[in-house]
């Protein structure tokens, strides 16, 4: 069983799907799944692993939010 959480940047990271540097601010997946290390990733990373979805709230909007 595994642990998916969304996060912002605070200073720098590193995204393990694609290398690129995410900057303050920026929100990433932190994945934590058992006997692997935790893993971060972009958002794009993230929608293309399923990781960050599109939904609309109570009032209709469209959000995207972290599984």
């Amino acid at each position: 069983m595994g642990c998916i959480r969304g996060l912002m940047v605070i200073a720098e990271e590193v995204c393990d799907g694609c290398g690129r540097i995410m900057r303050h601010l920026e929100r990433y997946a932190y994945v934590r799944e058992e006997d692997n290390p935790p893993q971060r990733f972009c958002e794009d990373c993230s929608r293309e692993r399923g990781y960050l979805t599109q939904r609309k709230d109570e009032k209709g909007r469209d959000i995207q939010t972290f599984l």
